[in-house]
């Protein structure tokens, strides 16, 4: 990571305060009425103003401040908006409620989960009791339903799936006995959003068809396209306990290879500046029509928007993947859905590609080969070494637990997971010709074979997993200031900067004693 001082990132010292901002409203959750924002905002941009024309040098501070406090408003102002529009006070009694069903049903034991947008503008979850009508319900009807529905609640669940179900937009869930819903009038309701989802049915039915391995099927259907609903617990506990979990939920890493074929693919668009313009728009249009496919999850956004924004700085020469690059694609997200904050897939996204940025060049200097296939191993590892430091207080937090093989199993997705994509879209191109496509549907069946072995053989090692581990919030929030404070130790090496790291070591071994404790 550069050297360069906070002031080098501009679009960072926006997106602090914008959080900032969204986490108070979240914490204090308290209304403020229309008025009082626009006042407050009005008031910091008259101070700013009188700032920038004093055009004196001891102003910079006040300057500084108020648009940290600009921003935090901002950010505050928009969480509140957020919450307005997603809390409800449903009625007490049943009613009857009209919507369209947003995504593709899916079945429970013994209901039919689907996500409705009613036209009262609120999104909710509905559980159909499983009958033939249910079952014939599909993405895009509308439907007209009797029930009673209810705020999320955390009933019968161990982790808070209120909150987690109003920070995906669900203001409600409601339950439908057989007999008390019906499809509505008129055609299906498309969107654009839909109608790429319907895109994915497509391809899965597409893998299905070409006698995709039963067992490698919801693999390659996640690894692909990300469709996670036929994906069977064992196959999830074994690739979370093997350290690549991160393979079966769409990220960066998939966006970077899709990036990469299309970077080969439209190369003879490189000359001349009309063509670099139309394969600008080429690789970002098709990044985008995926990310649609997809379902749009949080880190597929973020890599979309930063392979927008490196593309836009070829034109200029400018560093390919920088702290400003995140930082820009935090920025407008969180501006567009503050919500997002409290996306795990978000914070992982986000904090692998930050310690990335951080620790990736340190480890990789630290290579002791001197062959080049060794030496692009130990980059390898370096790449998952450094993700793994960034997100593991927070798969701790969240997963309560650790895997000790990470690196090992990291080794074999490296190789394994482009290939089975590129082999994807071949047979996508190639699907045509029955021969071709027999041919390389069945190497695709043996990579995703493959894969899912390398899952079931690290994560019956022993001791894959430390497992069990509780963490409180705090804890979280202490490991990534010690791991800040480790980080300025590397770089000033002085002892002074030593024993303030010892004191933040013995600080935060006391408070997890005391969280123990109590």
């Amino acid at each position: 990571m550069t050297k360069q001082p906070l002031t080098a990132y501009p679009i960072l010292r926006l997106s602090i305060p914008l959080a900032a901002g969204i986490f108070f409203m979240e914490s204090c959750s308290f209304p403020i009425p229309y008025w009082g924002w626009a006042g407050m905002m009005l008031a910091t941009c008259i101070a700013l103003g009188i700032c920038i024309r004093g055009r004196n040098f001891r102003y910079r501070w006040w300057f500084g401040v108020g648009t940290f406090l600009l921003f935090f408003l901002i950010g505050a102002f928009r969480m509140q908006c957020r919450w307005q529009h997603v809390h409800v006070d449903w009625p007490n009694e049943s009613r009857t409620y009209r919507g369209v069903v947003m995504e593709p049903p899916i079945e429970k034991p013994k209901s039919i989960q689907c996500k409705m947008a009613l036209y009262d503008r609120q999104n909710i979850v509905l559980y159909l009791a499983k009958d033939s009508f249910a079952q014939t319900v599909e993405m895009g009807d509308p439907l007209v339903f009797h029930a009673q529905v209810k705020a999320p609640s955390n009933e019968g669940v161990t982790f808070d799936y209120a909150s987690y179900l109003l920070h995906k937009g669900i203001s409600g869930t409601a339950y439908v006995p057989a007999g008390y819903s019906k499809k509505g009038n008129g055609p299906k309701e498309w969107t654009i959003k839909r109608k790429a989802l319907a895109i994915r049915e497509r391809i899965v039915e597409l893998y299905r068809s070409w006698g995709v391995g039963e067992k490698q099927l919801p693999v390659l259907s996640a690894l692909t396209v990300g469709y996670k609903a036929d994906l069977s617990e064992e196959v999830r506990e074994a690739y979370s306990v093997a350290g690549i979990s991160h393979v079966l939920a769409l990220s960066g890493m998939h966006i970077g290879f899709l990036w990469l074929l299309l970077s080969v693919l439209l190369k003879p668009l490189e000359k001349g500046k009309v063509l670099r313009i139309l394969r600008w728009l080429l690789s970002v249009g098709l990044l985008w029509a995926f990310a649609f496919i997809a379902g749009l999850e949080a880190s597929v956004v973020r890599a979309v928007i930063m392979c927008m924004l490196m593309e836009l700085g070829k034109f200029s020469g400018s560093k390919p993947l920088s702290l400003n690059t995140l930082a820009i694609a935090a920025f407008f997200m969180l501006l567009y859905n503050p919500s997002y904050l409290y996306d795990v897939g978000f914070q992982l996204s986000f904090l692998a590609v930050l310690a990335i940025l951080i620790f990736y060049d340190p480890l990789n200097s630290l290579c002791p080969f001197r062959i080049r296939a060794l030496r692009g191993v130990w980059s390898v590892m370096s790449v998952s070494m450094a993700a793994q430091i960034g997100t593991a207080p927070l798969v701790m937090y969240y997963f309560s637990n650790f895997s000790v093989y990470f690196l090992l199993a990291n080794l074999g997705v490296a190789w394994l997971v482009p290939c089975i994509i590129y082999t994807a879209f071949a047979s996508m191109l190639l699907g045509v010709l029955p021969e071709v496509r027999q041919w390389i549907v069945c190497m695709l069946d043996k990579m995703v074979m493959a894969l899912n072995e390398l899952a079931e053989w690290v994560s019956g090692l022993p001791y894959a997993s430390l497992s069990s581990i509780k963490l409180h919030q705090m804890e979280v929030w202490g490991l990534y200031v010690l791991l800040g404070g480790i980080v300025w130790y590397v770089k000033v090496r002085s002892r002074k900067a030593f024993i303030v790291l010892l004191a933040m070591v013995a600080l935060w071994l006391g408070g997890h004693c005391v969280l123990l404790v109590f």
